[in-house]
């Protein structure tokens, strides 16, 4: 007879997979409970992402949220004023900037955004280690695996893909996600699809990539690897996959037809919500010069963000920790697929090594299966976007051409969901796989893979509350307005400078002035609420504002033969000014033979102290 303990208990040894040997009278811990799972998820959340204001994309989502609700917030800044491609995270988490202060904004929606992603997690997880005859799932499994997923995403990611941290557009995107998958294990198909569009309207090439791996996913699922050929009616209504009496997989009811009559309506809801994150990017763009389109493509790709985008242009430490990350993720799924199966024997045998058999996986669940095939889906993904672009490289088409297919992105899913692979064939093995027959309790791969998954949560959580605990400046404040070489002291006097001076922008000029700003910062917007010629953080999302932002940003800050910026005389500032119609400029005094504008200055006055950064006026006429 098999356990009647709950797998959040000590079980005795197991050698089914079937939902029998999950008893729905089983005792539930208090461990196993979903608010104490959730509590620690969000815990673990809270510690990871508790960086100090501003993230580093914080001032650029932020500020552009508080234009969206107040015109005359930055008035004149080319980037507030163009395109809003992130329309449904401005009019919802946007709403804050008109409460309460910036700051204030930003803490409220950092925490109802890692509550949702937390929500999203814990179900997710709990879905994926619940078997259909238990009431709960394993102690504590959301928590252990969202440390592992934090440690994956942090050190293994190839392009530089985040989630927890700072409050922006792809996290409550995130969230829907997490949200989907977690209704998808719990054979709530219409409503796991609905979120996912949600996730498309909040963050569209999040959801987009998200919503063709599900439709992978799903649909390979039902239709072809894990058939029950000795039950052609057998549906996927077990949940974990399996049929009753035989260990064998369901197909969903009469195939391809089953997936879809199980799935369309979702699927429906679903691409309601990605045209709706559509619809703002396709009108701005409507209309648009191709030959601007492919400019724009050229500049998003290869002249700002290269490092999200062109393989080419990601660096060989990244490369080389992705590989890492992807080889024990491979490897732990192969292994998990062949450990606990029914039958006893070696796992070396011929018959044992089909990986794609469903007879193979008779102990996993849907949602693990559903992750890994993800997985698959993200890595062809972005084999496909390295073709692209080293195909452009090797010369067999142009980079343009690349630039206009790698613009979507193809390498955010597979940064995620890789990490994701991990946690969950760690947490799996370690906490919830059946032990092989003939095993005594004294399993040592589930003790050795529980001391992984505590192990690698213990070292990405301490790592990351000690790098934030040692900064003392946010990301996005110290970005480019701080330079490494610089000691602490040098440091805390041009920061200590430049909130005087944003104070004085913004206590003493009049709202809706357009200011000529210093290339090396870019929380000018956060501190003043003044808008800027051009910032390189801030590129815009249409095609045409693209080209005019890099222009502005090529003709305001202009570089010698070494990279240096080269100082503005008064003839440039004018020449710019007559451009483009600012009112005010502020100097920044440590580029290399800078000399104060024959201009008026109005600050600092001979009262004041600021060694660093100076305003001066363009005459009126």
């Amino acid at each position: 007879m098999p356990s009647k303990k709950s797998i959040g208990s000590k079980p005795n040894v197991f050698v089914g997979g079937g939902p029998e040997d999950f008893p729905g009278e089983a005792r539930t811990s208090w461990t196993q409970r979903f608010s104490v799972d959730f509590v620690g998820v969000f815990l673990l959340f809270f510690l990871t992402g508790s960086e100090r204001l501003p993230a580093v994309n914080e001032p650029h989502y932020w500020t552009k949220s508080a234009h969206f609700w107040d015109p005359g917030y930055g008035r004149g800044d080319l980037f507030l004023e163009s395109a809003n491609a992130h329309a449904l995270f401005y009019a919802t988490f946007g709403a804050l900037t008109q409460l309460c202060s910036m700051p204030t904004a930003v803490w409220i929606a950092r925490i109802l955004v890692w509550g949702l992603l937390a929500l999203g997690w814990t179900s997710m997880m709990r879905g994926v280690f619940r078997r259909p005859g238990d009431r709960a799932a394993g102690a504590w499994v959301a928590t252990l695996s969202a440390g592992v997923w934090c440690f994956g995403m942090r050190w293994g990611h190839l392009a530089g893909e985040w989630v927890v941290g700072g409050v922006e557009a792809k996290v409550a995107a995130y969230a829907f996600v997490f949200m989907g998958f977690g209704f998808f294990f719990s054979q709530r198909w219409t409503l796991g699809w609905l979120a996912l569009g949600l996730a498309g309207a909040m963050h569209v090439v999040v959801g987009l990539w998200v919503f063709l791996g599900s439709i992978f996913a799903s649909y390979m699922l039902d239709r072809f690897w894990f058939r029950d050929s000795s039950s052609p009616s057998a549906g996927l209504d077990t949940g974990a996959g399996t049929n009753r009496g035989t260990g064998q997989v369901g197909l969903g009811a009469g195939g391809s037809t089953g997936w879809w009559l199980k799935n369309g309506w979702g699927i429906a809801l679903s691409l309601i919500g990605l045209g709706l994150g559509m619809l703002a990017p396709l009108m701005a763009d409507w209309g648009t010069d191709s030959g601007v389109s492919t400019q724009a493509s050229m500049i998003q790709v290869y002249k700002r963000l290269g490092h999200h985008l062109a393989p080419s242009a990601i660096a060989s430490i990244r490369w080389q920790s992705f590989g890492v990350l992807l080889f024990v993720s491979l490897g732990l799924a192969f292994f998990s697929s062949v450990y606990g199966v029914r039958d006893s024997g070696g796992m070396g045998s011929k018959k044992r090594l089909g990986f794609f058999s469903g007879a193979r996986w008779p102990a996993w669940p849907y949602g693990m299966r559903f992750i890994l095939l993800q997985a698959f889906f993200g890595l062809a993904v972005a084999l496909f976007g390295c073709l692209v672009d080293w195909g452009s490289v090797a010369g067999f088409w142009s980079r343009e051409s690349s630039a206009r297919v790698l613009k979507y992105y193809w390498f955010r899913w597979n940064d995620v969901v890789w990490p994701l692979q991990l946690a969950v064939g760690l947490v799996w093995l370690a906490w919830v796989a059946p032990r092989r027959t003939g095993h005594s309790d004294r399993d040592w791969v589930k003790q050795i893979a529980l001391m992984a998954v505590v192990l690698l949560g213990v070292w990405g959580l301490s790592d990351r509350i000690w790098s934030q605990g040692s900064d003392w400046l946010g990301q996005g404040e110290r970005a480019r307005l701080l330079s490494k070489s610089d000691g602490f002291d040098e440091q805390l006097v041009h920061y200590q400078d430049w909130i005087r001076v944003c104070e004085y922008v913004r206590d003493k000029t009049e709202p809706g002035s357009l200011w000529l700003t210093p290339r090396n910062q870019q929380t000018f917007k956060w501190h003043t609420a003044r808008g800027e010629v051009a910032a390189w953080k801030d590129m815009p999302q249409d095609a045409a504002s693209v080209v005019e932002w890099f222009e502005r940003l090529s003709k305001c800050y202009p570089v010698d033969s070494e990279r240096s910026l080269v100082p503005w005389t008064t003839e440039k500032i004018l020449e710019l000014h007559k451009r483009y119609d600012f009112r005010y400029v502020l100097i920044d005094r440590r580029v290399g033979g800078q000399s104060p504008p024959l201009l008026p200055m109005l600050y600092p006055s001979v009262f004041e102290e600021n060694s660093t950064f100076a305003v001066f006026e363009i005459p009126r006429r």
